[in-house]
């Protein structure tokens, strides 16, 4: 056992915590027993020294262990969640991709949340689409099962963190549970096509990922900027699977796709962004289409569908050609006590 005083003195010593101890001391924050004084003391000094992989494996066990489950028991069950806060101000990439690799019949277990930082957040953007986003955990649950895609609001799913939410407002700056939520689905996602902007991010998320019992996950940062596969550079793809992780630079001539801009993706609001999703959805052309394909080729491949980034592109194309991926929108949209 550590208690919080003893906890902040290791870290400012630029010592770090294990897993187990911050497991203790995030799971004392998540069910009350930890002042505000003491929760902003600890978040400031760890972002201070810089949160370790450690501290990030054991927050992430206090987070699970204190959230709602949502019920599935398939092999294979994809999350598109990344941490945000890029600043590149696109459009619901990873929501938009989500859609079109559920009308492939991969279930998808979207986690997401309201915007915070960004211009849209996936929940703002769903909701604009026509989708309960503040469902039940047996109505997500249901969604899952009938439609093989289902959104898990995190405020809904993660009650807890009410315990920490106006101590993180108050402090005005990202802190270790910005990164906690891709590794925390309630559905037990056991594949992550995973974005990030910041690559000292991306490394230890991929290290943390190696301890948290996911079957195997793509941490993806493009090098302008995005938290998403990218069209314009080279994406840096941290390939994670329980043999080991393989770090991977894809192109836009990976996917034999064209080279696409950030300025080329932007949405000024949820709506614009939700506007630029029913566009591509209903097949218009574009680069908004080409990021689409090129996130969703990535996250076949990570699930094993199919080996060739081209060939995946080529199969995502089509299930939004021929109606597939509005189809499943309209589903999600329509499921019972969603």
């Amino acid at each position: 056992m550590i208690d919080f005083p003893t906890a902040v003195e290791t870290v400012q010593a630029g010592q770090d915590l294990t897993a187990p101890q911050t497991s203790q001391l995030i799971g004392e924050m998540l069910s009350g027993q930890a002042s505000d004084e003491a929760i902003g003391e600890l978040l400031l000094a760890l972002r201070a020294k810089g949160e370790a992989v450690s501290e990030l494996v054991g927050a992430a066990r206090a987070l699970r262990e204190h959230m709602t489950p949502i019920a599935y028991e398939g092999s294979v069950l994809l999350d598109t969640c990344g941490t945000g806060g890029s600043g590149s101000g696109t459009f619901n990439i990873s929501t938009a991709t989500a859609i079109v690799v559920a009308a492939m019949d991969v279930p998808v277990a979207k986690h997401g949340n309201r915007r915070a930082t960004s211009r849209s957040g996936s929940a703002d953007v769903l909701a604009e689409l026509g989708v309960a986003v503040e469902s039940s955990a047996e109505a997500v649950s249901r969604s899952l099962a009938q439609v093989g895609l289902c959104f898990c609001f995190a405020p809904k799913l993660h009650p807890a963190m009410r315990h920490v939410a106006q101590v993180r407002r108050s402090l005005s700056v990202p802190t270790l549970f910005n990164m906690l939520g891709p590794l925390c689905n309630p559905a037990g996602a056991t594949h992550q096509l995973l974005g990030t902007g910041q690559a000292d991010a991306q490394a230890k998320i991929a290290a943390a990922l190696t301890e948290l019992d996911t079957t195997r996950s793509l941490v993806v940062r493009g090098a302008d900027g995005q938290d998403e596969v990218a069209l314009e550079g080279q994406t840096t793809v941290y390939d994670v699977r329980p043999s080991g992780t393989e770090v991977l630079q894809w192109t836009a001539a990976s996917f034999d796709l064209p080279a696409v801009s950030v300025s080329q993706l932007q949405a000024k609001d949820p709506r614009d962004s939700a506007e630029i999703i029913r566009g591509i959805l209903a097949g218009r052309p574009g680069p908004c289409r080409q990021i689409v394909l090129a996130n969703a080729a990535a996250a076949l491949w990570l699930v094993g569908r199919c080996d060739d980034l081209t060939v995946a592109a080529g199969e995502a194309a089509a299930a939004i050609d021929s109606g597939a991926a509005a189809d499943k929108l309209a589903q999600l949209a329509a499921c019972v006590g969603c």
